[in-house]
């Protein structure tokens, strides 16, 4: 892999597909860098019909830090769809984007291909790489679901999810918990949370495994839902289920 300074990955879809990002988040706060105005993409792929093994992947990211190197900067992230990875790289000059060209011809086992477009807003990064809020509760949904699991916890047993959610005015709060109520959640005790800037807060209920695809998918929707009112998802908690119950809660 490139070498990073603060580096993230994490699941989410591309065009209505699974798929695997990976972003530099020190560009965050520097980010547009003038500087570097140039977007350069270097896709890479199998050249068999097959998909992405590790040791595939292991050579590309060994090709992206070839090219991080070459230009000095390290890549703004990756996004890997089917078998396809691609890296994003912004860039000073016409001439590193040569020489990242120059890299993916020599490559022999993979099929690589280079494009490139000015970019001075850093759109890719901010719009595409970067995770948004909805994005990164899924990364939290990961370390929390691990913590889980490590104490003995059956992840893949049903059980009931609450979400805490909060927002500036009690208002907000009644309107959401009659919108989260029409979706099918169960609606609990308010809560006064004096220490945030959104001190209404609620906790809502829903059914649901700790599995990928069901505790992301209900955190996202938890999300969008209180983002309709300027709220947002503070945290979510559960009972443990231990491995050795198979009572579904």
């Amino acid at each position: 892999m490139a070498e990073h300074s603060n580096w993230l990955e994490y699941d989410w879809q591309l065009e209505g597909e699974d798929a695997k990002f990976g972003v530099e988040l020190s560009y965050y706060r520097k980010a547009p860098d003038e500087a570097r105005g140039m977007l350069v993409y270097f896709c890479s792929q199998p050249r068999e019909d097959r998909p992405l093994t590790p040791a595939d992947i292991r050579r590309i990211d060994a090709l992206a830090a070839k090219c991080a190197k070459r230009v000095r900067t390290m890549p703004a992230g990756f996004v890997q769809a089917g078998a396809l990875r691609q890296y994003y790289f912004y860039v000073a000059s016409k001439d590193e984007y040569d020489a990242i060209e120059q890299l993916a011809a020599k490559e022999k086992k993979l099929l690589c291909r280079v494009g490139g477009k000015r970019e001075e807003d850093w759109a890719t990064y901010f719009q595409l790489l970067y995770p948004n809020e909805t994005k990164y509760q899924t990364v939290k949904n990961r370390e929390q679901v691990e913590k889980l699991r490590k104490i003995g916890d059956n992840t893949e047993a049903s059980r009931r999810i609450n979400l805490h959610v909060c927002f500036r005015a009690e208002q907000q709060r009644l309107l959401f918990e009659e919108a989260a109520r029409q979706a099918g959640y169960a609606i609990g005790p308010a809560e006064f949370l004096s220490e945030y800037d959104m001190p209404n807060g609620v906790v809502i209920y829903r059914i649901s495994t700790l599995k990928r695809e069901d505790i992301d998918g209900l955190t996202v929707r938890t999300v969008r839902l209180a983002q309709k009112l300027e709220g947002r998802l503070l945290y979510w908690d559960c009972n443990i289920v231990p491995k050795s119950v198979s009572k579904r809660y």
